[in-house]
Parts: structure tokens; sequence; C-alpha cells
């Protein structure tokens, strides 16, 4: 059985469509169809960990070794951090997210800062629409305070957290919407208080359908 053949079989026992994997992994489509046709043979070491981290098996089964040869570099598991899934986040109309741990989802240790806290929340609504998709997964870096022009996981009055751009004024803090539809919600003076910063957004991940 080859590489590509392994890597086809594994996919279909999860259920993922070979957009589903590339998203998980931050490859196109193509680049799925390639390394199940064999067409691409020399798969970036990132791209294998990543693979077998979402197909729930190692590099080396997947290259077809039964035991890594001595020059090859073997798998380090703490490469990778499983960032809890926190409830969601509601971009538009609100709703109260469930403040429990519902899975969680792998990201490379290069990625993160160090000492810091993360959570990933997903998306529900279209006022963020196109750059935030509803289901979207979003890592958020838990902070109290952002800069202007950041995009934020914010709450107002407590209730659930939005997805929002986040605009500084020496009166005012004004949450905006990327979606046209939704008109930007400005805060002024003593109002400014109801609005709590949960975390900054660092990264999307996306599932096609």
């Amino acid at each position: 059985m080859t590489t590509g053949e392994r890597i086809r079989r594994l996919r279909k026992e999860h259920g993922l469509t070979q957009e589903e994997l590339g998203a998980k992994i931050g490859v196109q489509k193509a680049a799925i169809q390639k390394y199940e046709k064999g067409t691409v043979t020399n798969i970036k070491r990132d791209s294998l960990i990543k693979l077998a981290q979402i197909l729930d098996t190692t590099p080396e089964y997947l290259l077809g070794w039964d035991n890594a040869p001595a020059n090859v570099e073997a798998v380090d598991e703490s490469e990778f951090v499983n960032i809890p899934i926190i409830g969601r986040v509601a971009a538009g109309v609100t709703c109260f997210a469930e403040n429990n741990i519902t899975g969680y989802e792998p990201v490379m240790r290069s990625d993160l800062s160090h000492g810091e806290q993360y959570a990933f929340l997903r998306v529900v609504g279209d006022s963020m629409y196109p750059v935030f998709m509803e289901g979207d997964l979003v890592l958020v870096r838990c902070q109290t305070s952002v800069d202007s022009g950041s995009y934020a996981v914010v709450t107002i009055d407590d209730e659930d957290g939005v997805v929002k751009k986040v605009v500084y004024d020496r009166d005012f803090i004004e949450l905006q919407s990327i979606n046209p539809m939704y008109p930007p919600r400005r805060f002024e003076g003593e109002e400014v208080l109801r609005i709590r910063v949960f975390g900054l957004v660092k990264e999307i991940k996306r599932k096609f359908r």
C-alpha cells in the first residue's frame, strides 16, 4: 500500500473530504489529491506530522515504514498542543454559549506565545462575513485589552461573546461588523463599561462543506 493509499483510506475512515482534511492541515484540496494520487511523494515534514495527528496515526505508518530509519527524525508529539474548544462565539445575533469544553483542536506549539492562554470558539451568524464564516473556529489568545482596529472576542453586559473589530477613540468604543447589513455599535461615556474583551483573534480554522 502506498503513502497516498494509506492517506486516502484513513481519511475516509475518519469521514473527511479532501477539502476538510486540507483545511485541517493548512493546504488546498489539490494538495491532498496529489498526496493520494502519489504525484507528490516528498510531503513536507510539518504537513506529514499534521496528517498523522488528524488521522490518528504516525508519519512512519503513512510512509509505509514498520520502524523509522535511524536517519529520520522521530515525531515529537510535544510539537503540538491541544487547545480546548469552548462553547460558541456568536457573530451577529447574540446567543448564550455553554461555558464548557466541547472538544480540542491541535495547534503547533511554535504558533503560540509561551506562557499565554488560548481557546478556540466557534462562530455563529454572518455579521463578520466574508472574513469570518458561520462554523469557523477562531483561535483566541486570552487577554483583556487589544489595540484599536483588532479583531477580538468581546462580551456586552455579560452576554455571549461576539467577534468584532474593536475601534477606540478618546470618547467612545465602537464594535464594527464586516457585513454591511450590520451597523456598528458605539458605546460612549459610562456605556464603555458594558464591554469586556475576552481575547484577541489570532487564527481562523475553516472546514469546507
